[in-house]
């Protein structure tokens, strides 16, 4: 009985040390990574704080030379994130809503979308120091079709179409979900596109379940130039390379080819950067056709 107790006080000693030192810790989230698992995201992210701690100054109101050490970097040295990852945006709002989540990471304009649609969303702090773009996969060996979309992507920014469409259905947008119509070809090939839904206004799915916003738009006008119909199914984030492996699509989007954190060179050590990218093993991309560089950290007020 006195070695039982013994050991009962010593896991409750060590119980309370882990719960303080985790007293400063935050539930995030952010949508699947398909190359990462959320354990290595999380070793990343824990290293990297852990090179980050000798730069920042014990005393806040010490003047940093290094302005890259302010916002994100200085905050995740004060706070833990424990991250979480859902395959589609609508898990990830119902868990920030119930209190699940602290917060979640999105890209701004998906950021800015959802904060001027939920009254109690708010804007905790922005990553600027994240390039991101969005390319088309497709199954590896699928050269004729990723060149053919190169090429349709190629004339409409030459053109510029990207930049009208990305004007109209990102920077303007707006609720009223027009229904985008598709070029039909009659005995062209059929090339079905996965869609998710869970980046508005860039990958979006209306309330009546149809394909809308940025992407739908891109493809419209790539079905015109590559004269091929066009076949929209919809996939969770967390679905897309099975659906391209599994020949259920022929092409996915919404694939942030990133190469991480710009992290400050005093920061060394750290492998983040290096299990951010959100790529997947026979998979080849298209050249990119929406681009931005910062992403946004939202919660509730609560």
């Amino acid at each position: 009985m006195k070695k039982f107790l013994c050991a009962f006080l010593f896991v409750a000693v060590m119980c309370s040390v882990c719960n303080a030192s985790e007293k400063n810790a935050v539930n995030a989230g952010t949508l699947t990574y398909l190359g990462t698992t959320e354990s290595e995201f999380q070793e990343g992210l824990d290293d990297l704080r852990k090179a980050l701690s000798p730069l920042i100054p014990a005393d806040d109101s010490e003047i940093m030379n290094d302005d890259s050490l302010e916002g994100f970097f200085m905050d995740i040295v004060k706070t833990r994130r424990v991250i979480h990852f859902y395959d589609n945006l609508l898990s990830m709002q119902m868990a920030l809503r119930s209190a699940r989540l602290d917060e979640i990471a999105l890209p701004e304009a998906v950021g800015m979308y959802l904060v001027s649609n939920n009254p109690k969303y708010e804007i905790i702090f922005s990553l600027n120091m994240m390039p991101s773009m969005i390319s088309f996969g497709f199954k590896q060996g699928n050269t004729a079709l990723q060149k053919e979309f190169n090429a349709a992507i190629a004339s409409m920014k030459k053109d510029g179409t990207l930049a009208r469409l990305e004007r109209k259905y990102i920077d303007e947008f707006s609720d009223k979900h027009e229904r985008i119509k598709f070029q039909s070809f009659d005995g062209a090939d059929v090339v079905k596109v996965a869609v998710t839904g869970d980046l508005p206004p860039i990958d979006f799915i209306a309330s009546d379940g149809t394909p809308t916003g940025y992407n739908t738009a891109i493809l419209s006008e790539i079905g015109k130039r590559i004269k091929k119909n066009i076949r929209l199914i919809s996939v969770d984030t967390g679905g897309r390379s099975a659906a391209l492996v599994s020949e259920r699509a022929d092409v996915i989007f919404w694939y942030r080819n990133t190469e991480g954190l710009n992290v400050p060179a005093k920061a060394k050590g750290n492998n983040l950067k290096n299990v951010m990218k959100d790529t997947s093993e026979g998979i080849i991309f298209s050249d990119p056709y929406y681009e931005w560089d910062t992403d946004l950290v939202i919660g509730i007020a609560r």
